[in-house]
């Protein structure tokens, strides 16, 4: 049985949707992997600088995607199911989305020109107190807003039951709490543990004559 067009679009609409989710989620957490594995406990190379910025742009292009495809659905309710733009949570995504647009803008023109400027040295060489928390913020921002989408997908039980202001609300709790969590992991565990295990036995290692 063919679909009829508007179904066949949201169909089309749905799998793109989850594709722009796929880049930007997987990207996000690849990021943030690199910067830990490859950057913090090592320095940053210029071959890994440049896979970097290669998932960086496919995040760029994931969250185009999203926009595209969102403000598609946005126009097939308006023109023929009016009552989804009723579901608050709907709106609560289109927020969440430009946060993440807002957060990118930041990513690139705040956060990367560190990563170049630390070519060839570790991650936070004669990095400030100020710029270590505007790249844990703006990390954390970035995995939050990227997976909460995707939750709010797969909740169907929260249509036309949750409010806009509660869901953004436990988004914002979110937020704050993964950036406090993260900041209290890095002083607490990740420093002491860079500081004792890979950087004392490096400092000690003999020259190779």
């Amino acid at each position: 049985m063919e679909l009829p067009p508007v179904d066949t679009l949201k169909t089309l609409l749905v799998a793109g949707h989850l594709v722009g989710l796929a880049f930007g989620v997987g990207g996000a957490l690849t990021l943030d992997i690199i910067a830990f594995r490859y950057f913090y406990l090592d320095r940053i190379t210029r071959e890994k600088l440049v896979l970097f910025n290669f998932i960086a742009r496919l995040v760029t292009s994931g969250l185009f995607i999203l926009w595209v495809t969102g403000l598609a659905f946005l126009w097939i309710y308006w023109q023929f199911e009016p009552d989804l733009l009723g579901n608050p949570k709907v709106w609560a995504k289109v927020v969440i989305v430009m946060v993440l647009t807002v957060n990118g803008y930041f990513l690139h023109h705040k956060v990367f020109p560190i990563l170049a400027r630390n070519l060839g040295k570790p991650l936070f060489h004669r990095v400030t107190v100020d710029e270590k928390a505007m790249m844990f913020t703006f990390s954390s921002i970035s995995v939050i807003s990227w997976g909460f989408p995707l939750v709010l997908g797969i909740a169907r039980s929260l249509n036309f039951t949750t409010g806009m202001q509660n869901i953004l609300a436990f988004y914002f709790l979110m937020l704050s709490a993964t950036c406090l969590l993260m900041l209290l992991v890095f002083k607490l565990l990740l420093e002491p543990f860079k500081r004792f295990v890979i950087d004392r036995p490096a400092r000690r290692r003999p020259l190779q004559h």
